[in-house]
């Protein structure tokens, strides 16, 4: 594919050479002969740095932020050399360009909101597998097409050359359609700016990445940004589904409005997709699905009212794909469970653990809420904030866990490069001197199975923080953990497990 096609639409006025790009990539360390290097600046290093790199390897063309020096034009003359004031831009509609536009092929929802994306993309994945979609899915957890992974996740939302990569694989796989989770930095950084969304659903905001975007309302436009895309793009009948309860609804409603079709869904105030006669159990959630005339009783595999908001904005998005409300109720309720979402760790022992990705003070409050509501002696809770990021979410995380626990134990998340020391002090300003039902141990595998140790008969242990993570970011190095492996090892440790029966 030549260069100039490649680089259409993009605001980049290409050279007159004009050569053949078989690749584009943003690691020097994957370029290939005739590949598009973009060299974009990061977090830790810049790719300008890595230009040669890329070249040596037989990059035809080098697209970056400045000139490069004049010595590297020299000693590769047959590579063309590019400058683009936004980087991130260019790699979006260039990737969209190579790959053929895939999003244009394929009926694509997106999800956005704090909280709730995974859990919802993997409720519209059941739903449309049961009609019959083979859907694919770009998420937190892995990326997959009809069931099949196609790799883990190393972002929920993919640089844009990945992504667009992805959905052209979906396209080739004969997927119908895409469930994409669109964070707040892809819509910040402009990885999705080239997606032609039919779907666009908006789950709740709370407080959370205050370390990059700043403030609540800089990460609030964000994610609304979506619903600018959704205007934008040209499918038809495009439609944003929004939760009327929460406090940014009306603000979302009236952008969305005048642009596109929408429906809303929520359990407390007037929607589209309403739930009542909720009733939250050990084993399930129940309620009754009000939509227009219709009162469907749902039965959920999934624990809580959180997991209710997400089933509806399941089915609302399906409904607005063009799904029956039967056919998205039967999906939902097919769905057995969620990677680390509320994961049930299950030896036959006489208490209950489970392990949810809950990291912040909000998505804890849910998760320890919806706790209690279930028959329990006691609530342990193991948590802990990850290290080189926000900090303002340390001690309400703290304050929460003390107060709706009877014992939580602060250890360790993934510390990165922080000293977990100064986590734990962290969390300590929102405790210390409050509650006395806490201790830190720091050593994440020794605090769950303190936590597994001090469990009696009833009691329920939530384990927070990393959810379907199988690994532990450390200064230096990553390491294997799973808290999924950690609770079990405990629990057979302790010599509670009876005949395993593996997780439910």
């Amino acid at each position: 594919m030549k260069l100039s096609f490649v680089l259409n639409n993009s605001g980049i006025r290409p050279e007159s050479a004009d050569p053949d790009i078989t690749s584009i990539t943003n690691d020097s360390r994957t370029a290939a002969a005739g590949a598009l290097f973009f060299a974009m600046p990061g977090a830790k290093t810049d790719g300008s740095l890595f230009i040669r790199q890329a070249l040596e390897k037989g990059a035809a063309a080098v697209i970056s932020a400045d000139e490069p020096p004049a010595q590297l034009r020299a000693q590769f003359p047959a590579a063309v050399f590019l400058a683009a004031p936004d980087l991130q831009r260019a790699l979006s509609s260039t990737a969209s360009n190579f790959y053929g536009s895939p999003s244009k092929r394929l009926k694509v929802f997106g999800l956005t909101g704090t909280k709730g994306k995974t859990t919802t993309a993997y409720l519209l994945e059941s739903i449309l597998l049961h009609s019959g979609a083979r859907p694919g899915v770009i998420g937190t957890i892995d990326y997959r097409v009809d069931g099949r992974v196609l790799s883990a996740a190393a972002n929920t939302t993919p640089f844009a050359h990945t992504l667009q990569e992805l959905l052209s694989k979906m396209v080739a796989a004969d997927a119908l359609t895409a469930v994409v989770e669109v964070s707040s930095h892809a819509l910040a950084l402009g990885r999705v700016e080239d997606v032609e969304f039919d779907v666009a659903a908006f789950t709740n905001l709370q407080r959370d990445h205050l370390d990059f975007h700043k403030d609540r309302e800089s990460y609030f436009l964000a994610k609304a940004r979506l619903f600018d895309l959704l205007a934008r793009s040209s499918k038809k009948d495009k439609c944003a589904v929004i939760n009327t309860d929460d406090e940014r609804a009306a603000a979302l409603l009236k952008q969305v409005k005048s642009k596109v079709r929408a429906l809303t869904f929520g359990i407390d105030k007037s929607a589209d997709f309403r739930a009542g006669d909720v009733v939250v159990l050990e084993n399930m959630t129940r309620f009754t699905l009000k939509t227009g005339s219709k009162a469907i009783p749902v039965k959920l595999n999934l624990l809580g009212r959180h997991n209710i908001y997400n089933a509806l904005a399941a089915i609302a998005s399906a409904a607005a794909g063009g799904i029956s409300v039967r056919a998205a109720v039967d999906g939902v309720e097919a769905l057995a469970n969620v990677p680390g979402r509320l994961e049930r760790v299950n030896l036959g022992q006489d208490f209950t653990v489970f392990v949810d990705y809950a990291h912040t003070d909000a998505a804890l409050e849910n998760v320890l809420s919806n706790l209690k509501l279930m028959p329990h002696a006691r609530i342990i809770t193991v948590f802990g904030c990850g290290g080189d990021r926000d900090r303002t979410k340390r001690a309400p995380m703290g304050n929460v866990s003390c107060s709706l626990s009877d014992l939580a134990i602060v250890t360790s998340d993934n510390p990165r490069t922080e000293n977990p020391a100064q986590i734990f002090a962290d969390i300590e300003l929102g405790i210390k001197g409050k509650f006395s039902n806490y201790e830190v141990i720091p050593d994440r595998g020794a605090a769950i199975k303190k936590a597994v140790e001090q469990a009696a008969k009833g009691d329920i242990i939530l384990i927070a923080g990393k959810g379907h993570e199988t690994y532990q970011i450390l200064k230096d190095r990553t390491i294997h953990f799973s808290d999924v492996e950690a609770a079990a090892q405990a629990i057979k440790g302790k010599g509670a497990g009876k005949s395993p029966r593996g997780n439910t």
